[in-house]
């Protein structure tokens, strides 16, 4: 079994005076966040937001929270078993969309309370629980 490690941010702008997500669908086709692998001596957080320049074209304005999102998953890949842990890192962006078409097949904004309707996977279902719970809490 081969571990690997992804970092990326769960892009939130305020709409209409409510907080939007930003879902990518992945080359794959499924929905979730943006995100990658580190590159040599990258931070997490560095990372986090490199992948989303990358991707979305966004910029961070500011980050909203500083709990961390985590989803672990396991699948094949050429014969090998991996374990992946992704960690998000939720934050307020700035600018417009401009997908990366080599990775990404589209992208859209939702409602936060909707988001969990709209990612493809469990893991990515209970981070979209958990922001909307950091967002309304207090």
């Amino acid at each position: 079994m081969t571990h690997q490690y992804s970092y990326g941010v769960i892009p939130l702008r305020k709409f209409k005076g409510a907080w939007q997500v930003l879902l990518i669908q992945h080359g794959t086709g499924h929905w979730s966040f943006p995100k990658g692998h580190p590159e040599a001596g990258e931070e997490p957080q560095q990372t986090a937001i490199r992948e989303l320049e990358e991707e979305t074209g966004l910029r961070i304005k500011k980050f909203i929270s500083e709990n961390q999102f985590k989803e672990t998953y396991q699948f094949m890949w050429k014969s090998v078993y991996i374990h992946k842990t992704v960690t998000y890192f939720l934050a307020e962006v700035t600018g417009e969309v401009v997908v990366q078409v080599e990775e990404i097949k589209d992208a859209k904004w939702v409602s936060v309370e909707e988001a969990a309707q709209h990612v493809t996977f469990p893991a990515a279902r209970q981070i979209c629980l958990q922001v909307f719970q950091e967002l309304n809490k207090g």
